[in-house]
């Protein structure tokens, strides 16, 4: 049903959009009656944006409309009529209305004529500046079943938390007493459920589909205030955000990572992402300007879900720091095909770096008419030692940071003219994965180094150092340097351990009584490690440290590792072939690989 056209004398200098206004209920009625009009978005009347998931597809809930136009021949009579909701649309305008006095909002569902491809292609493009100009945005959670006791007790614990909404990390030893008394940790009395009770509520918050909705994390950053609605919890947005993080990090610390609900439940990392993306909005970290989109689509293509696949990339269009003729209009008639290769092109043309072709890893599920150079936005990455949440912030300089440039037009480009240099081409690829051994107690077992070893010595006939064949140590040394890409991908590198000593690492991997006291005491040496600062919890720390970086190893060993011609190593991913060309290109900060058929993969090299 459509509400009304797009009204005219709308110009590109005033956007216009739609507002609604849900007004309290009568004594004759108790249905839901609302009042929609167009408005100026430069000049807004005061409103709130809500955020929220449709649920399920099936709009059966009917709600009564008034459509107000200023140019109606009759204003003062507006028509009403019945429109058809989303069950979980409805409940939240059911909280939403107030008793007494209207509520004017924006929501998507009714505000936007998704029936009408013009309007929505002209909305959509709106939408960012739509959650910006919002008084505060309002999530709704939905439902929740929660007894007023909890309720309460949740919402004391945030108003005694000493969290600041400008700290980049909310450090949770400032609230450990909070937290921990919040959600029952150290509880003396052994019959009192109420904690773990308590965060069993949050993890299944934190498990609710609103936190993996694409365009969730656009609408909750660019916020200027933000408000929880959750059945009849509720709270401001920054606290509630890290308040879940604050009993994520204390839940990891108490019984460690696979035991952990809260960091098991699906929507830990795009929380984790949205309040990183929050800080620096607020602060305006303009050195982080460059890679937002990507960091963005990143998250997106491993965390978060779309109904229409091209909302991978209309849903994070606030965050491209592009040019004026680049900038991209959504389109929802176009193919999947065509937007993505369109916010691929643009993406590099408009930056002049060619750092999204780190996206661009295909699966088999991938259309077939996309270019190898264009990223598959709708299906998650492989696992990545350089893919950190700022793609395209990796401590890799493959060009010393050159930038691309390229005279030729990119309207529906198919093909990328690229410069660049030939360094070697990809001789050997070891014939296994790692993963493919199971977890034993034997972690020489489980990453197989052992065999990869004796692989590489096969393949490196000519001695490279002198007249000697490299050692056993010293090749698992350089294995190893490559499967951790000397830390230059990751913000946690423990004390730059890996790359000023990938020898202790292997020291540790060798010692198998540390191994196995790591694995087994982890939490137990997290508090050890917190509580004191002596030299015995300085040697603890190394030690786990040493010991979460060898389970990085194991989170990327879906990549195989190769030797090149000159008897370099690198990580590459399954598409590669033995005989493919290793190249630097301009623009790229990571080396890449490239086929005389156009494929394309990005991938490491270390050593060069």
């Amino acid at each position: 049903m459509s509400l009304n056209p797009l009204e005219a004398g709308t110009t590109k200098s005033s956007p216009t959009f739609k507002l609604l206004k849900i007004l309290p209920p009568t004594t004759q009625s108790n249905h839901i009656i609302c009042e929609i009009s167009w408005t100026i978005l430069d000049d807004p009347p005061e409103y709130e944006a809500l955020s929220y998931t449709w649920g399920t597809t099936a709009q059966d809930q009917p709600i009564h409309i008034r459509s107000i136009s200023s140019q109606s021949p009759s204003p003062s009579q507006p028509k009403t009529n019945v429109f058809h909701v989303t069950k979980h649309l409805h409940a939240a305008l059911l909280r939403l209305r107030q008793s007494t006095a209207p509520r004017t909002v924006w929501i998507d569902q009714l505000c936007i004529d998704q029936h009408n491809l013009d309007e929505k292609n002209a909305q959509v493009k709106l939408m960012a500046r739509i959650y910006q100009s919002a008084k505060r945005t309002v999530v709704w959670l939905g439902e929740l079943d929660i007894l007023d006791a909890d309720r309460k007790d949740i919402v004391l614990a945030t108003e005694r938390m000493n969290f600041r909404p400008v700290e980049r990390e909310y450090s949770i030893s400032k609230d450990q007493v909070i937290l921990k008394d919040l959600i029952g940790f150290g509880a003396q009395d052994s019959t009192d459920d109420s904690g773990h009770r308590r965060r069993g509520i949050l993890a299944e918050l934190l498990n609710r589909p609103w936190f993996t909705r694409a365009w969730v994390y656009q609408e909750v950053v660019v916020a200027q205030r933000g408000l929880v609605l959750c059945g009849n919890l509720e709270m401001d947005m920054d606290i509630f955000i890290n308040l879940l993080d604050g009993v994520c990090d204390l839940d990891f610390q108490e019984v460690g990572e696979a035991a952990s609900i809260m960091r098991s439940a699906k929507g830990y990392k795009p929380m984790f992402a949205i309040r990183e993306a929050r800080f620096e909005s607020r602060v305006g970290l303009s050195s982080t300007k460059k890679s937002r989109w990507l960091s963005a689509l990143w998250q997106a293509m491993g965390n978060l879900d779309a109904t229409n696949p091209r909302d991978k990339v209309y849903a994070f269009l606030a965050f491209a720091d592009w040019t004026d003729e680049n900038r991209i209009s959504p389109s929802y008639g176009k193919s999947i095909e065509s937007v993505y290769t369109d916010a691929t092109v643009r993406s590099i043309y408009s930056v002049g770096s060619l750092d999204v072709l780190e996206l661009a890893i295909k699966s088999a599920e991938s259309p077939k008419d996309l270019p190898s150079w264009v990223p598959d936005f709708s299906k998650p990455l492989p696992s990545s030692p350089f893919m950190t949440h700022n793609v395209g912030s990796t401590g890799f300089h493959a060009s010393r940071d050159s930038q691309y440039t390229s005279r030729s037009s990119h309207t529906e480009l198919t093909s990328l003219t690229v410069r660049g240099h030939v360094l070697s081409t990809i001789a050997s690829i070891y014939p296994g994965y790692f993963h493919n051994h199971k977890p034993s107690q034997k972690l020489h077992d489980w990453i197989g180094l052992a065999g990869v070893t004796t692989w590489a010595q096969s393949q490196i006939q000519p001695p490279v150092h002198g007249n000697h064949r490299e050692s056993t140590l010293t090749l698992q040394s350089r294995i190893l340097k490559t499967l951790l890409a000397e830390g230059a991908g990751s913000d946690d590198t423990p004390d730059n351990l890996i790359y000023t000593d990938p020898e202790a690492i292997l020291d540790f991997y060798h010692n198998e009584p540390l191994i196995l006291a790591a694995r087994n005491n982890g939490p137990k040496l997290d508090r050890a490690i917190r509580s004191t600062d002596s030299p015995s919890a300085q040697s603890l720390k190394r030690q786990l440290s040493r010991y979460r970086w060898i389970q990085k190893i194991v989170k990327i060993m879906i990549n195989k590792i190769f030797i090149s011609a000159d008897f370099k190593f690198g990580l590459v991913y399954e598409a590669v072939r033995e005989g493919d060309v290793i190249c630097i290109l301009q623009g790229s900060k990571t080396p890449t690989v490239l086929r005389r058929v156009s494929i394309l993969v990005p991938i490491i090299i270390i050593g060069l």
